[in-house]
C-alpha cells in the first residue's frame, strides 16, 4: 500500500508539512473568522496528551499529523486581528495617522502606498492589522515616516469586494483610507537603509532599459529579468490569455540561473566551497531585497538557498521536500499567501507540476522529438498547466489552453532575452547602444508575437462559471489520484 512509504522518515516529515499547509488551507475557507483560540490550543494538547499513551507507530503518526493540521489552523488564526486590535477600532473615524510606509507604486499614474501605523492621535497601535491602504497624494520613498489625516473604512466593503479584502489581507492591510490622502513627510528615509538602496538601484536599471527599448518591450524585459510587472493593460490581458504571464515573474529559473553564475564566479576565482556557499546566500538575499519580497521570489529563493545547503553538507536535495519546506516556511511567516497570493500559489503549483508531472508527460509524448528540448519542453508545459489550470479557473473565472503552444514556442526564448536583457540594462543608451539594444528588443518581440496566438485563437481561452473551493478542491483530489495511479507506471 502506497502509505506504507511514508514510514520512511523522509517522506513522512514531508507529510507533516502537507499537513500542516492543509490546516492552513482549512481556516482559509473562512478566512476572517477569528476561530476559538482555546478549542485549536485544547486540540493540541489532546495530541501531545495522545502522544505519550499511543502504542503503535500508526497511531503515534496519525497524532502528529492531526497535530501539525491543528497547528496550521492556529497560525493562521494568530494572524486574524481582534476587534479591539489594530487600526480595527477606528474604522468610520477621521482621525490623524502617524507611521512609516511599508510600500509604494507608481503604474499608470497612479500612487499607492501601505503604511505601518504607529499612532491614531495619542494613541499606540498594537497587535496585527496595524497597516493601512492609501493612495498618497505625491510619491514616497518606502522607509518614510509620514502624518495624515483620513477617514479610515474596511477595504472591498464599497464597492463590495471579496477578493481585494482578501488580497489586502494577505499583506495585513485590514483598513485603507476612503480618499485620496495628503501627506506630511515627517522624515525621508535612512540613506543607508539597504531596502532604499536597493529600491533607487532598481529604479534606474529600469530607466536604462527604458531608455533604449519601446514601452512594452521595455516592461517585458524588466519583468523577465527582476519580475517587474508594469505592464499596460492590454499587455497584461494579452499575457494572460496566452498563458504566459508566469515569464514576467521571478521563479526557480531566475534563482537557479543566479545561482550557477554566482558559484562559477566565487570558485574561478579561488573561493572554497564553503566561502562560495556563503557569497550564494548572500547574493539571494541582495536579489531578494532587489526584486522585493513577494512571496513567490521568497518561494523561489528559499527552494534554491536549500538546494546550495544540501549541496555544501553532501546531501541530496529532495525537490519535493524543498518545496514543501519553502511553501511551510513561508506560510509560518505568513499564512495567507497560500490561498490568496497568486503569485505564490501559482508559483507553487507549477513548480509541483514541474516534479510530479514532467516524468510522467515525457514518457507519454516519447513521438516528440529530443532536439531543442523539444520533448522536455512540453513535458514541463502540460505538468505545470495542468497543476496551475484549476487555480486559475477559480480565481480569474478563465481557463486557457494556449499556453500548452505558447510556452513550448516561448521557452526557449527566455534565456537569450534574459541574457540580452541584462546586457541592454548594463550598457544602457552609452554610445554603441543600438547593437546591444537590437537582440534584446527581437527576443521581447518574438515573445509578444508569441502571445497573440490567443488573437488567431481565440477558442483557446474561455470563462469557466461556477468555479468554487469545493469544486477547486475536488478537482485536485482527483488530480492526485490520477497521479497515484500514473506514477506506479512511471519511467525508471
Amino acid at each position: 500500500m502506497w502509505l506504507d512509504r511514508f514510514k520512511h522518515p523522509g517522506e513522512f516529515f514531508g507529510l507533516v508539512l502537507a499537513a500542516f499547509l492543509l490546516g492552513i488551507a482549512a481556516h482559509s475557507i473562512r478566512p476572517f473568522a477569528h476561530w476559538p483560540d482555546v478549542w485549536l490550543a485544547a486540540g493540541l494538547g489532546f495530541c501531545v496528551i495522545g502522544l505519550r499513551a499511543a502504542k503503535s507507530g500508526l497511531r503515534r503518526r496519525s497524532l502528529v499529523l492531526l497535530a501539525a493540521i491543528i497547528a496550521g489552523a492556529l497560525r493562521f488564526n494568530l494572524t486574524v486581528p481582534l476587534p479591539e486590535q489594530g487600526l480595527l477600532p477606528y474604522i468610520g473615524e477621521s482621525a490623524m495617522l502617524r507611521g512609516r510606509i511599508v510600500s509604494s507604486t507608481e503604474a499608470n499614474g497612479r500612487i499607492a502606498a501601505v503604511a505601518k501605523i504607529e499612532a491614531v492621535g495619542a494613541n499606540v497601535v498594537t497587535g496585527p492589522g496595524a497597516n493601512l491602504y492609501l493612495r498618497p497624494d505625491k510619491s514616497v520613498w518606502p522607509g518614510s515616516s509620514v502624518e495624515f489625516t483620513c477617514t479610515l473604512r474596511t477595504p472591498g466593503t464599497f464597492p463590495s469586494n471579496l477578493e481585494r479584502r482578501r488580497s489586502l489581507a494577505r499583506k495585513g492591510i485590514w483598513s485603507e483610507c476612503s480618499a485620496k490622502t495628503s501627506l506630511k513627510i515627517l522624515a525621508q528615509p535612512n540613506a543607508y537603509d539597504p531596502l532604499f538602496a536597493l529600491a533607487k538601484l532598481r529604479e534606474r536599471i529600469t530607466e536604462r532599459i527604458a531608455s533604449v527599448l519601446p514601452p512594452d518591450e521595455a516592461a517585458l524585459t524588466t519583468g523577465i529579468l527582476y519580475g517587474d510587472q508594469d505592464l499596460t493593460p492590454q499587455l497584461k490581458d494579452l499575457f494572460q490569455r496566452a498563458g504566459l504571464m508566469h515569464l514576467v515573474a521571478v521563479s526557480g529559473s531566475n534563482v537557479t540561473i543566479l545561482v550557477d553564475v554566482l558559484l562559477v564566479m566565487a570558485l574561478y576565482v579561488g573561493l572554497p566551497r564553503r566561502r562560495a556557499f556563503w557569497l550564494v546566500s548572500a547574493g539571494l538575499l541582495v536579489f531578494v531585497g532587489f526584486v522585493g519580497f513577494s512571496a513567490s521570489i521568497l518561494r523561489a529563493a528559499f527552494m534554491g538557498w536549500l538546494a546550495a545547503l544540501a549541496r555544501e553538507l553532501g546531501r541530496k536535495a529532495w525537490t519535493d521536500r524543498l518545496l514543501l519546506a519553502a511553501a511551510a516556511t513561508l506560510c509560518l511567516f505568513n499564512p495567507w499567501v497560500l490561498a490568496f497570493d497568486v503569485g505564490f500559489a501559482l508559483s507553487f503549483l507549477a513548480t509541483w507540476g514541474l516534479l510530479a508531472w514532467t516524468p510522467i508527460f515525457e514518457k507519454r509524448l516519447s513521438v516528440l522529438p529530443r532536439a531543442l528540448s523539444l520533448r522536455v519542453t512540453a513535458a514541463t508545459t502540460c505538468g505545470a498547466t495542468l497543476m496551475t489550470a484549476p487555480y486559475l479557473a477559480w480565481v480569474f473565472g478563465r481557463l486557457s489552453l494556449a499556453g500548452l503552444l505558447t510556452n513550448i514556442l516561448a521557452l526557449p526564448l527566455v534565456p537569450w532575452a534574459m541574457l540580452w536583457g541584462a546586457i541592454c540594462a548594463a550598457w544602457g543608451d552609452w554610445p554603441g547602444h543600438l547593437a546591444t539594444a537590437a537582440p534584446a528588443l527581437g527576443f521581447a518581440k518574438a515573445i509578444i508575437l508569441i502571445s497573440k496566438i490567443t488573437n488567431i485563437a481565440p477558442w483557446l481561452s474561455s470563462t469557466v462559471p461556477g468555479m468554487d473551493f469545493g469544486l477547486l478542491a475536488a478537482t485536485y483530489l482527483a488530480i492526485f489520484y490520477l497521479w497515484l495511479g500514473l506514477r506506479e507506471d512511471k519511467v525508471e
